[in-house]
Parts: C-alpha cells; structure tokens; sequence
C-alpha cells in the first residue's frame, strides 16, 4: 500500500460535504403543497432504488435515539411499493420492490430480530390475500409463513406472541342467516377470522370465527353491499390480535367499534370495550371524547402486564360516516373492576383524520409514536402528548387520498448485514457507493489497482489508497483525485472501529467514457470474496491510510455530533426547499474541489431560510423557484 502522494489533498477530501441523496427537508412549504411532486423521493447514481423523502414539520434532536423508522410506502403516486427502513435522520437504508407491501415491523423469534411483513393481492374489497415473509438481518426469507386450511393470510395484522407462534388476520367468505340484521336467510359475508399457528412447522394452533361468537346486530352500520355470493358483507372487520400471557386474545373489530377479550381455548367473548355492548365503565374526565367511544379503531395492543391498552383511534371512516379528528390513546384498564379510564391522548398538532390504517407504539425511550396510516404522516410525542417530531412523507396537500400511505409506522433499533456486493457507480472523476440494507458502514474507502485478479482482493500491494469520506446517507459521492491513473476502482466499507465489512467488485475506469458505470448489488459470491457478511480485520496496517481512516471517522463524527451541527438543525434553517440540487450525471456534480480545479462548489448551495421560514410571498417565491429546479430530476 503506497501513501497518498498529496496529504492535504486527502484530508481535504475526506472533510468535503459530498452529499448523494440531500436528506430529510425542514418546513418545507414546497414539499407540503407537492411542488417536489406527488412522491417526493430519493433516486441514486449507484442504484436503482427509489427511497422517501421526508419532511420534518417540527422537529427535535429528542427524536435522534439510534433506532430506525420502518414503513411501506404504496399508493397512487408510489411507483415502487414496498418494505422500507429509514435511519433516524430520515436517510433510507433498506428497501425492496415487493409490491403491495403491508406492516413492516421487527420481531424476536428463537433471539434473533427479523423483519416482517406481508405481501399479496390488497384489492380484495378493503383486505387481502397474501403471505408474510420474515427476514433476517442478511435479508434473507428465512420464513414464509402462510394461512391454515387453505386460507390466506391478510394485510391487516402478523403478530408474533409471547409464546412465539404468530398470529393474523383472514377474511374467508362464508354462507349465514343474515335475516337478523335485515339481510337474507341464504346470506354471505367476509367473516373475520384470525389464526395462530407454529411458524416452524406452519401447524395450526387456534382458529376464531367472528360470525361464531359476535352478532351481526352489533355491528356499527348495517348491511352493506347486498350481503349475496357477489357482494359479501364484511360485517366485523378484524385488523388487530394481540395474546397476553394468560392465553387469552384481544381482537379490535373496526365495524363493531370495539375491542374483544377472547377465551384462548373456548373462543368465547369474555368482554367488550366499546362499541354496543360496552361492559366497562368510564372514569375519564376532562377528555374530549371517552374511553368507551372509540371508533373505526386500528392496532390494539395490551401494555404494562394487561393493565394497560393502547389503540389508534380513528374517529373516522370516510365517506358515509361521521369523521373526526384521529387520536392515540393510552387506557388503564382495571379487569376486575372493570373500569376503563384514559392515561395518555396523542393529537396532531394539524388535527389529522386518518379514515383508515394507523398505529401506536410505546418506544425503548419512553416517548410514542403514532403512525396516520391513511395519511402520510408519523409524530413522536413525549408520553404525556407533547410532540417531540412531526413527519410527513407525503405532502400535505395530498393526505386522505390514498396517493401515499403506510398502513402502519414502527421505530425499532435493526443491525443489517446484507450478503450482496455494494453498488458502485464510476463516471469521470466522481465516483458513487452505496449498499442496500448495511447500518454499519461509518466510512468509504476508494482505492485504484492495475490488476483484476479476485483471488488477491485482500493483497494489500495490489490496491492504493486514494481517498475516504465519511458514509453520507443512503448513497455516498466520492471524488476520484485528477492525479489518479488506474485501470479499476473499487470502495471499501469500513465500520466505526476501521474494520472492513465488504468492498464493491472492481470498476473499469475511464475517465473520458461518455457512459457511467454501475457495478455490483447482486447475492455475495462467498467463494470469491469470503466476507460471508461478517466483519473483518482492516486489510491494512499502512500508517498514512490509518491515518486518512481515522480522520474520515473523525470527520463523520464532527458532523453528527458537534453542538453546531445540532444547533442548526434545532434551527429549521435546512429547508431542502431552498438548496439548488445537484445534476446527478452532470459529469463535474458532486466532484468536490479537490484541486482547486472544476467541480460543484458546495458554499454556493443558497439557503435563504436563516433561522425558520420566511414570508409567504417569500416561500411562494423559492417554492415556484424549487419546482423549476427539480423538474428535471422527479419521477
């Protein structure tokens, strides 16, 4: 290994700003009224993913705890649906076009995390019919768990229980005297119907009818449809299970306007929370709307050992029926006394009415985070309801559409260690990394070789170091020195203790080609590259590339911790409404100014928002400004 010829150029290098994809925006009224378009997006040089952009409505550096946000962004405007995981500044890390992708979440089965999700046909009047796949931290299907009795699993809930079986949601149609309720005695409804089922062996456990325990008449509205073979009337609608540790379920009916508590073994209703048959009794004072009155409710959960609920209360379900502003709710719950008293409300501060989708979870930092399903939205509050960061990832112009949604959002911490080659784009001096689900890369290494030998890949004589930058967000623009005059490049990840955790296949350089060069993201050839995923020793001892590590690191880590990083961004003066974005192929964007030559000079980037928004007709003015801009660049 041969030192780098210029330090300063370097050093340089490594503290340069090379941004790929811009991050998160801050007030943004461009992004609110869809003047960055009907999804706004991340797109890349280095791959062909498409990540969300986000736009922080208010924000606080409490939301920063190293855990990642995980949705599934689908809808109109949403050309490539599926799971997707964003770091805490809203930067994607992981995403794969599944296509209608429900409930990402993160589970522990047998002490491992995995992601789960479903994945199906959604279009089968409100639910659907498809499979959940769990992934482990390589990425891998490592299960495929799917419906008993020929039954297919739905969007609505995958829950893994205390017991580690899992339990979700069917909706299978079935013939019922529906005359009760004004319908026909030879009727037909989609019932809800939820299993439980070993996720090894696929065995069935526990299988619970609605139609067999619950009354058509208590439903919220009455038939709906015609309630025959063609149009079956979905009278129940079951989106959520949880199982507490006496065995027992707590199911949410959406049409019925209330939470159930379900015998594990008999499938007997034990009590109702709301809805018509209400057997709790309210001691809520001082709230807007009680306990018991929840409505069109999504994602119950049991908390603090079953003396707690929490649920995303709609209020709303669109056309049709009253709409109210959405909430989060905390309950105390007292099961022998049966009384039912609120702890927590969670409102957005823009009174959101989410007719649909939602959730609610407790995080490891004590604050809550509310999903909007329907909506395009997620808030973290403190646990007394004070809003820490509100989101958006999709404007707000366009919320109750369905153009963007995620059915539900969840913030947990996921460690990624992805068995594909890194992706890497080589296009006259610039040069561009990224990889598809790795959380541990801190640093880029670019080193140039005349050889394309494979098997001597960790010889160190082979390869020369050129520059490290820090990893900056999903993808990671780096500037290949004028000075360089090799025949292949490649780019090491390197994690936070300077060990190596993959490297990119070797790109055929040619600075004068008018075409860039996309290599890599393909499954890991283990014989050839011998990484497996895991973590390996640094490739090199050399004192002057020790040194240029140590300073990319350095560099990194002054930019994500320092106090005037933090002030600015406490600040909202990164509105990405007024940044000038850079041409992604334009050949000099994102070159840097390594030798005082040609290149994007980053201290031109304008940013007239010192210190919050501006005036109206100055946001109208840079909105109009910004549209032009990115018209170039949208998809």
């Amino acid at each position: 290994m041969k030192l780098v010829s210029n330090p300063i150029v370097a050093v340089a290098a490594l503290l340069a700003p090379v941004w790929a994809d811009q991050g998160p925006y801050f007030q943004s009224s461009p992004f609110e009224t869809g003047k960055l378009g009907a999804w706004p997006s991340e797109t890349y040089r280095s791959s062909s993913a498409v990540g969300a952009a986000i736009n922080y409505v208010e924000y606080s550096p409490d939301c920063l705890d190293g855990q990642k946000y995980f949705i599934a962004p689908r809808g109109k405007s949403v050309h490539k649906p599926g799971p997707m995981i964003l770091d805490q500044d809203g930067h994607m890390i992981w995403t794969k076009n599944y296509g209608q992708t429900y409930n990402l979440n993160v589970y522990q089965f047998k002490g491992q995390d995995y992601l789960t999700f479903w994945v199906g046909n959604d279009a089968v009047v409100g639910h659907g019919q498809g499979i959940y796949y769990m992934l482990d931290s390589s990425y891998k299907e490592a299960y495929i768990v799917r419906g008993a009795n020929r039954l297919h699993g739905d969007i609505h809930e995958f829950h893994i229980t205390l017991d580690e079986t899992a339990v979700f949601t069917i909706y299978d149609i079935r013939q019922v005297d529906l005359r009760s309720a004004g319908g026909p005695k030879d009727g037909w409804i989609w019932d809800g119907t939820f299993q439980e089922v070993d996720i090894e062996t696929g065995e069935l456990l526990f299988q619970w009818h609605a139609s067999d325990h619950f009354s058509f008449t208590d439903v919220a509205r009455g038939i709906e449809n015609s309630g025959d073979k063609e149009h079956p009337w979905d009278f129940f609608h079951i989106n959520s299970i949880d199982k507490d540790a006496k065995g027992n379920f707590l199911v949410s009916s959406r049409h019925g306007n209330c939470l159930i508590y379900i015998d594990g073994r008999s499938g007997d209703i034990i009590w109702y929370l709301g809805g018509k048959r209400n057997n709790f009794t309210e001691l809520s004072t001082n709230t807007s709307r009680p306990a018991v009155d929840i409505t069109w409710q999504h994602h119950a959960r049991f908390r603090d050992n079953g003396t707690a609920i929490t649920i995303f209360d709609n209020a709303s379900r669109g056309v049709g029926a009253p709409s109210y502003i959405s909430r989060g709710v905390y309950l105390d719950i007292d099961q022998e006394n049966m009384t039912v008293q609120i702890r927590h409300e969670y409102w957005n501060p823009h009174h959101l009415r989410s007719q649909s989708q939602g959730s609610i979870q407790i995080l490891d930092s004590g604050n809550v985070l509310v999903g909007y399903g329907f909506n395009a939205a997620w808030t973290e509050y403190t646990i007394d309801g004070d809003v820490v960061c509100d989101v958006h990832f999709g404007p707000a112009r366009q919320f109750g559409r369905g153009n963007i949604v995620s059915y539900r959002t969840f913030k947990h911490p996921w460690t990624g260690h992805p068995k594909t080659w890194p992706t890497f784009e080589v296009f006259s001096y610039g040069a561009a990394v990224s990889w598809n689900g790795a959380t541990e890369v801190t640093t880029w290494v670019l080193q140039g070789t005349d050889t394309d030998a494979y098997s001597d890949w960790d010889d160190d004589e082979n390869f020369i170091f050129l520059t490290a930058v820090p990893k900056s967000g999903f993808e990671t623009l780096m500037a290949i020195p004028r000075d360089a005059n090799y025949t292949y490049l490649r780019a090491l990840a390197l994690n936070s203790t300077g060990h190596v955790l993959g490297a990119t296949k070797l790109a055929e350089w040619d600075p004068e080609s008018d075409s860039a060069l996309v290599i890599g993201g393909e499954d890991l050839d283990d014989d050839i590259f011998g990484l497996s995923g895991n973590v390996q020793s640094l490739v090199s001892t050399n004192v002057g590339f020790a040194v240029a590590v140590v300073l990319a690191i350095c560099a990194w880590a002054v930019k994500r911790y320092s106090p005037a990083w933090r002030k600015r961004l406490r600040s909202g003066d990164r509105d990405r409404g007024d940044f000038a974005p850079l041409d992604q192929f334009d050949r000099e964007a994102g070159l840097g100014d390594i030798e005082g030559g040609e290149g994007v000079e980053f201290s031109t980037l304008v940013m007239h928002q010192r210190g919050g928004l501006s005036s109206d007709s100055e946001r109208e003015e840079s909105s109009d400004d910004e549209g032009k801009r990115l018209s170039s660049t949208e998809k």
